[in-house]
């Protein structure tokens, strides 16, 4: 189970790390990354924005 949970946390922060400089760049809050990545189909949307928002 654990490792299932690191893995999930991992992938969050790698699509979190690629997509910094674009919501970076165009100042996007959580709430629209959410829905781009929403859009996007991916998968823990609001936790990948709420990393990606962390760093900037």
């Amino acid at each position: 189970m654990h490792l299932i949970q690191f893995r999930e946390i991992m992938r969050d922060a790698e699509i979190a790390y690629a997509i910094h400089p674009i919501v970076r760049k165009y100042l996007l809050t959580v709430k629209d990354t959410t829905k781009a990545l929403i859009a996007c189909g991916v998968p823990r949307a609001a936790n990948v924005a709420q990393i990606t928002s962390a760093w900037i």
